[in-house]
């Protein structure tokens, strides 16, 4: 009842939020010891989808300094394989976290189990000690990744998208003509074609109106 997911944490964290301050799900309680687990549904060949989602390091990290913010006395913790702070400033903002006090363990969490009085036991790989820990944390938070829409290559009845590996829509020319696609006259923005944050979702966005425009201009001579 105490584990919830990152989107979920976002409507918390949320001006508009339901409640005026950060609560268990399970049993109403202000939570002291929040703990985020990354590449939940990410890098996981077992669940196949075995790559990055690129934004959950950084989307956890926001939330982690808005929760010291929010709950100055309560302890957070991050579980990690490796923290991807690629963007401009990404780094910074990373070491600003840790300024902060939230606690960055590289480990992978491999079970969770709930007590009787709602806590929750993270059995982890400590991966720079090699050995398994445990540990105990009122409030768990998953950090979800991206996953494409498996049902896109059915949105056209006389021709199909033709999908990366992963599902995703793929980029017939990357370099010169990134949001084209293999039908002719449809262009991809955005996480349609691979994990992205917001700037690049917008430069996404862009190039593909520009190259909508263009083809628009040659169809009409």
């Amino acid at each position: 009842n105490n584990v919830i997911t990152s989107m979920q944490m976002e409507r918390e964290l949320a001006p508009t939020r339901p409640f005026n301050t950060i609560l268990r799900p399970g049993d109403g309680k202000m939570p002291d010891n929040i703990a985020y687990v990354l590449c939940t549904g990410s890098r996981d060949k077992s669940v196949g989808n075995p790559i990055c989602s690129q934004v959950c390091c950084m989307y956890s990290i926001k939330q982690a300094q808005l929760l010291m913010g929010a709950l100055p006395m309560a302890d957070i913790t991050i579980y990690y394989l490796h923290i991807r702070a690629f963007g401009k400033g990404f780094n910074e903002f990373y070491a600003q976290a840790q300024d902060m006090g939230v606690e960055f363990i590289k480990g992978k969490v491999g079970k969770i189990t709930e007590k009787e009085n709602g806590n929750l036991i993270l059995r982890y790989e400590d991966i720079e000690a090699g050995v398994v820990k445990e540990a105990e944390h009122d409030m768990v938070v998953l950090s979800v990744g991206v996953l494409p829409n498996r049902g896109i290559d059915e949105v056209f009845d006389n021709e199909k998208l033709k999908l990366d590996p992963f599902h995703f829509i793929n980029q017939s020319d990357i370099l010169a003509s990134p949001a084209k696609t293999s039908i002719d006259g449809v262009f991809v923005a955005g996480t349609a074609s691979g994990p992205m944050d917001i700037p690049d979702s917008i430069l996404s966005g862009g190039s593909a109106s520009a190259e909508t425009t263009s083809y628009l201009r040659r169809e009409s001579l």
